[in-house]
């Protein structure tokens, strides 16, 4: 357990914004809200702004901050005049509707237009939701425990699994807040996880609808607040506890280049290392997600030749996206070996396959063939492969 505390205490000091990053950054926020409501005034705009996201609740990570400000409208017409609200040089981006991006004294500052409602039954946008995030989070976690979202969100971001959108598939920063309100604190909440197994329902209701984890949102009980989680971030996140608990050190918090891993894990594994980096195109989440789908298409095409992959990562940046492939082997002959049915199989399966294949033979019980691989230089099938699907050019037309 003292171990544990020592991690945990140099954690806290290297993640958790002091008093001074907070009274800056409340600085910059409460002026740039100001002009805001300066612009609404002279358009004479009913908008109300209220801040949102960690700024709103306290649990940005130190350096990492970032201010959220949602723009309240009455209708969906009224949303539309955002763009004259907002600095000129901010600009527009796409999700589930249109919002606005911009610097302001070295913070990036993002306003995102919801619509009010009365009645949560008819929200159809879960953006609009959003509203009531930060007065429940801010009702219910105390300051120690909203350093320990900070230090959740950390150990997340380090171990690949923190993040929405559709194509990280990770744990929101909402998610991980309801976490430690429902367990109580950091070490509470690994303690619990050392039990956990898939699916994790953390409900009272039956109907997961197969999700992998299933955490209902205390504001609105029908919704999975935990319902873009896939499979395989579930998986990092348990094993990012289990494995600080075992082993407790601040680098389980600390998140590594990835060219530095993937250099030490290539040299240490003998693999052929491939990457491919692309220009991100605006709108970013739509892009993502297809880049990450061409991916799948790409790693499809890799196995139906043959070639064994051992691991993919992908690095995403504010403009660029890469991809890297490490390879454990490609065909060493020139043909592939295709099993057919069984010789004990009825003799018009039999007699179909053999006029529908040349030079058939039994391979054990199996009757077989030998199929042509239609591929020379196999690096250079695979560096050919890996433009062709994750060009910026392919991934629009996905």
């Amino acid at each position: 357990m003292d171990k544990i505390k020592k991690a945990l205490g140099e954690a806290y000091k290297r993640f958790v914004p002091s008093d001074k990053d907070r009274a800056k950054l409340n600085r910059i926020a409460d002026k740039f809200i100001s002009i805001l409501n300066d612009n609404a005034r002279k358009n004479q705009s009913t908008v109300e702004f209220k801040f949102s996201g960690s700024y709103a609740k306290g649990t940005w990570i130190k350096n990492e901050s970032d201010i959220d400000i949602l723009a309240v409208f009455e209708s969906e017409n009224d949303i539309k005049t955002l763009s004259y609200l907002v600095p000129k040089n901010f600009t527009a981006v796409f999700g589930t509707r249109k919002y606005f991006r911009g610097r302001v004294s070295g913070i990036t500052v993002e306003v995102v237009p919801v619509l009010r409602f009365s009645d949560i039954k008819k929200v159809n946008n879960s953006v609009d939701l959003s509203v009531l995030h930060a007065n429940y989070i801010n009702s219910v976690l105390s300051d120690p425990q909203k350093n320990d979202v900070i230090l959740l969100k950390a150990l997340c971001k380090a171990n690949n699994c923190y993040g929405s959108e559709t194509y990280m598939h990770g744990f929101s920063g909402y998610s991980l807040e309801v976490l430690i309100s429902e367990f109580r604190d950091l070490l509470s909440l690994i303690e619990a996880v050392k039990s956990w197994k898939e699916p994790v329902n953390l409900g009272k209701s039956k109907d997961t609808k197969n999700y992998p984890i299933f955490l209902p949102d205390p504001t609105n009980y029908s919704r999975n607040i935990c319902a873009s989680v896939g499979g395989e971030n579930l998986s990092r996140f348990i094993f990012a506890l289990k494995s600080f608990l075992i082993f407790p050190s601040i680098n389980s918090f600390i998140k590594k280049p990835i060219k530095e891993r993937i250099s030490v894990e290539v040299k240490a594994r003998g693999t052929k290392l491939f990457s491919f980096t692309t220009k991100i195109i605006e709108p970013k989440d739509i892009f993502l997600s297809k880049y990450v789908k061409n991916a799948g298409k790409l790693i499809d095409e890799l196995n139906r030749n043959d070639i064994e992959i051992y691991s993919v990562d992908f690095d995403y940046g504010e403009k660029s996206a890469s991809i890297f492939l490490q390879i454990k082997n490609t065909p060493k002959t020139r043909t592939k070996l295709v099993y057919g049915p069984l010789v004990s199989s009825d003799i018009e399966i039999i007699r179909s396959f053999i006029h529908a294949h040349k030079n058939v033979f039994l391979s054990g019980v199996h009757l077989s063939y030998d199929k042509n691989y239609n591929v020379k230089n196999f690096n250079k099938f695979i560096l050919v492969k890996i433009k062709e699907y994750m060009s910026p050019k392919s991934v629009l037309m996905n």
